[in-house]
């Protein structure tokens, strides 16, 4: 059977010989991703994905995939294309999923042992948009806690967020915490390992991470990704698309929730590549959108956003977002008394009328205060604001010049209630606008003070030079452009009031048997656990 094969890209001499799969599940910290659809699977040959990932060699395609799961060892899982008795499964002992040098290796591997194929990068489990890279061992308990004393006179050990613990200070200054504050779902401040800003659980590759993974890929001799699938929640993120984008051609991802369905999409994705023929990988990129959205639709009630986007247009899209801060900044500056009030409180409305995605999985409500805003949509509410509100030879065009850069990136959108949600709700997850695209961080929209737990890191684009080095490392994005200063110039005036609980949210899981949510019965992001999905 011939090998399905991509076209090469334009401009790049030498053809590939057939098509690789490279397929990385760190699920090792998430029970219920480990055990899917069940609950109750121990055998790797059990787990959807597994099966998935055989009906791709079937199709033609090579597979190497690395999947952790909980309570077992991480298992190097290998398929020669075309014959899917091939199987090798190697224990890799525990792998630490959230290093860089785990998925370099494993895309090194890849190929070596299929040096003429296109690499094709899915990325399983958890997503969060931006994520910070941080140094653990630099965050101890004399670095992050310090005793405080009551307006009553009692001393208490309480959490220290200031420059001299190492640890990014937010715009406005950050206070003591004290102990047993509400923002701290986990951990103790006489616990080495706890902090309030570093997250409880799930903790993928940080957004430096994922670009350093694919640098050390690269100077291993793996060339240039045709596709990278984000296969995961938030991932169709400004921010991390721009750290990717020199090691890879084109990107797939979500921008709000994605619903895990462990690979189902992938055998039909490799069938149609081999029956259809050769294709680039702008195509192929868009067949991993629409195929995912296939097994979502037909269940009904798990509406996604599925998008994809030429990485080669990365770096002029940051340019275009700088200009556009530039010009948000210089009206905010110019600004003072009144004046400056109604010009935040424009901006504000633009942010609350653009369209958010739900990052805190409380109320599932896609609005404020939800830190991740669609850049696109922002753009357009900008220009929808009265033409008084800002200098129109400045802030205008730089919204439409952004706007109309990502047009078509956008692959489809529902407007549906997500079945997580009782169906008397009426939430619905609409992303039919056409102004839709990827989202960016945009911590504290409302500007009531409270913020996302990742933000003083976002905010410390020059953390590389502190000391201890709790952030070590700072993506270029936010070195490149004045997005963080604008986000600082509009929070000037606005009392630090606290960060939000440090925890990425729960992955929700295709609901293998949807049944309609009761008004009584709490929403959950997790499936019954009865029968297998089909």
């Amino acid at each position: 059977m011939p090998l399905p094969i991509l076209k090469p890209a334009d401009g790049h001499a030498g053809a590939t010989d057939s098509v690789v799969l490279v397929v990385y599940a760190p699920f090792g910290h998430d029970d219920v991703l480990s055990t899917y659809p069940e609950g109750t699977s121990t055998e790797l040959t059990e787990h959807p994905l597994y099966n998935a990932l055989v009906d791709v060699a079937e199709q033609g395609a090579h597979v190497v995939a690395l999947i952790d799961r909980a309570q077992h060892d991480t298992v190097l899982v290998q398929f020669r294309g075309g014959k899917p008795a091939s199987a090798v499964t190697v224990s890799r002992w525990k792998q630490d999923m959230s290093s860089p040098n785990t998925l370099g290796g494993l895309l090194a591997l890849a190929h070596q042992l299929h040096p003429e194929a296109a690499v094709v990068l899915a990325l399983e489990g958890h997503g969060a948009g931006y994520l910070p890279e941080l140094d653990r061992r630099n965050i101890t308990q004399s670095s992050v806690t310090t005793r405080v004393t009551t307006s009553e006179g009692v001393q208490q050990v309480g959490w220290l967020l200031n420059a001299d613990s190492g640890s990014p200070v937010l715009p406005s200054g950050s206070p003591i915490l004290p102990s047993g504050s509400p923002i701290l779902p986990s951990g103790s401040p006489i616990l080495p390992s706890g902090s309030p800003i570093l997250p409880a659980s799930h903790m993928p590759l940080s957004t430096w991470g994922m670009g350093h993974a694919l640098r050390l890929a690269e100077d291993a001799g793996v060339p240039k990704l045709s596709v990278i699938h984000f296969n995961n929640c938030f991932n169709m993120s400004v921010e991390l698309l721009h750290t990717v984008s020199p090691y890879a051609e084109f990107a797939t991802g979500y921008a709000n929730y994605n619903f895990f369905t462990a690979g189902e999409s992938y055998p039909q994705i490799f069938k149609r590549l081999r029956l259809h023929g050769p294709v680039r990988a702008g195509e192929l990129a868009q067949w991993f959108a629409l195929a995912n959205h296939k097994v979502l639709e037909a269940k009904g009630n798990h509406p996604t956003m599925g998008s994809v986007v030429d990485l080669s247009g990365m770096k002029a899209l940051a340019e275009l977002v700088d200009d556009l801060a530039d010009a948000l900044l210089a009206e905010l500056r110019a600004a003072t008394g009144s004046a400056r009030k109604n010009l935040v409180a424009a901006i504000a409305s633009a942010i609350k009328a653009a369209q958010q995605f739900d990052t805190a999985g409380t109320d599932f409500e896609l609005e404020t205060p939800d830190s991740l805003t669609d850049l696109m949509s922002f753009a357009a509410a900008l220009q929808a604001l009265p033409g008084s509100t800002f200098n129109l030879s400045t802030v205008g065009p730089a919204a439409k010049a952004l706007q109309s850069a990502l047009v078509g990136v956008k692959q489809y959108g529902d407007n549906e209630r997500p079945w997580l949600v009782p169906d008397t709700s009426r939430i619905a997850w609409d992303f039919s606008s056409p102004n839709l695209a990827m989202n960016i961080f945009l911590p504290d929209p409302d500007l009531n003070g409270l913020w996302d737990w990742r933000s003083p890191f976002y905010m410390a684009v020059d953390a590389e030079s502190d000391r201890p080095s709790v952030q070590p490392h700072v993506i270029d994005f936010l070195k490149v452009t004045d997005w963080v200063d604008f986000i600082k110039e509009l929070h000037r005036d606005v009392p630090f009031v606290g960060l939000a609980a440090a925890v990425i949210p729960t992955f929700p899981v295709f609901n293998a048997r949807y049944e309609p949510r009761r008004e009584n019965k709490a929403p959950s992001c997790h499936p019954p656990y009865k029968q297998k999905a089909r």
